[in-house]
């Protein structure tokens, strides 16, 4: 077996984030071609990717970033927490974000060019190699639009405002999203559905009363109000002063829409 280079060796380590044996029976087989060792590594890698696709990713970072008059940001998950504060998993998640910034507004994988997602894919098999874990891609989204984002401490939530209004007041915006989860920006954005359904409950708590039926029907109406403080953006209570409601603090602003990512 041929002797191989040590500077070769950490070469195509600095390259690939493999560990040394690994770039040292690559270079092996590849006869001291480093291009070819490359090649060899990154097979390797989609075969360990196919080998651990089962595994399951409960861990994971998120971050989106802005880039002049446009935002992405996505998920990307592994397996362990420990990965997922690894500087080179953050570092990952970082560059498949900037990958996907290439392509046109979308809010799905498939919606993306094909070499990006070719990109994206190929990246994510490599690292499954050098990170040693299963790694998924989870939600992620482009949008042609100019907003706030904010990205929570430890990588694990990230929230996204659109509209026109100041980075004061939507910042304030991005920290209730990020506490409160809301599923919705405001009244009119709820399914008529989900209306349906949340007064079909609220009747069905006044079964059997013999209230008029002109205070039942105020009542209902004041239950579908209070379900909705929950999972309307704007009607929700402020975190940092429980006499507001999100709507209030807006002093002119206005908001289109807003994006949460979470692991």
């Amino acid at each position: 077996m041929m002797k191989v280079d040590i500077n070769l060796v950490k070469q195509l380590r600095d390259a690939t984030m493999a560990s040394l044996a690994e770039c040292k029976k690559a270079l092996e087989e590849a006869s001291g071609d480093l291009d070819q060792a490359m090649k060899i590594l990154r097979e390797k890698g989609a075969l360990k990717a196919a080998k651990k696709a089962d595994r399951e990713t409960h861990e994971g970072a998120v971050m989106a970033k802005q880039y002049g008059n446009k935002i992405a940001g996505l998920a990307l998950y592994c397996e362990t927490d420990f990965v997922a504060k690894n500087d080179n998993f953050v570092a990952l998640v970082e560059k498949l974000v900037d990958m996907i910034a290439a392509a046109p507004a979308s809010d799905s994988f498939d919606a993306l060019p094909a070499d990006i997602q070719e990109m994206v894919n190929k990246t994510i098999e490599e690292n499954i190699l050098t990170l040693g874990e299963n790694l998924k891609l989870g939600p992620l989204f482009v949008r042609e639009e100019a907003g706030y984002v904010y990205n929570h401490a430890g990588n694990k939530i990230t929230a996204v405002v659109f509209g026109d209004g100041g980075d004061a007041v939507f910042k304030e915006v991005a920290l209730q999203i990020t506490a409160m989860n809301p599923q919705y920006l405001d009244r009119d954005a709820v399914p008529s559905d989900m209306i349906n359904e949340l007064t079909a409950l609220a009747e069905k708590e006044l079964e059997g009363d013999n209230k008029p039926a002109d205070i039942k029907e105020k009542i209902i109406a004041g239950k579908v109000s209070k379900a909705l403080e929950d999972i309307v953006l704007v009607e929700q209570v402020y975190i940092r002063d429980g006499s507001k409601k999100i709507k209030d603090i807006l002093n002119g602003a206005t908001i289109t829409d807003f994006v949460r990512i979470s692991i």
